[in-house]
């Protein structure tokens, strides 16, 4: 599998679960509030609201939005190893500027610190993943 093609399927798995999340934990959401028409999702939200974590509702869709941005931009750019670190920044710093943002009350959300180590996380994880599937070694840089 190319690194493109395995990076572009982990953006769109990542996108897809923080989706899914959203549109099942987080009714009041501009995406949850799309589904509000739909009894199958009005019932899975009533059995999952039985439940309450914290982190599948509030850190993990944050966590997966910052892991597919990361993988997104390396497929999109293709870096060498210097560049996979840079994509690896702009994606910690989108997410983080996001949560000031929402900090200080200037877009909709919670600002929270949590979340920018979601991000980090994130990144890390993602350019761990590039580098353990030898997608970058000094032969190929």
């Amino acid at each position: 599998m190319s690194k493109r093609f395995s990076n572009m399927l982990l953006c769109c798995i990542a996108l897809l679960v923080g989706c899914t999340l959203y549109i099942l934990l987080r009714p009041t959401t501009h995406i949850g509030e799309l589904f509000d028409k739909f009894t199958l999702i009005t019932n899975l939200r009533n059995a999952l609201a039985l439940y309450p974590c914290d982190f599948l509702k509030y850190y993990l869709p944050d966590f997966l939005w910052g892991f597919s941005l990361c993988c997104g931009l390396i497929a999109i750019f293709e870096p060498k190893t210097k560049g996979l670190i840079g994509c690896a920044i702009v994606a910690f710093i989108c997410g983080a500027s996001w949560e000031t943002l929402q900090f200080y009350n200037i877009t909709t959300g919670v600002g929270d610190y949590k979340d920018i180590v979601m991000y980090l996380l994130a990144v890390i994880i993602s350019v761990t993943i590039n580098i353990k599937r030898g997608y970058y070694n000094e032969k190929n840089n």
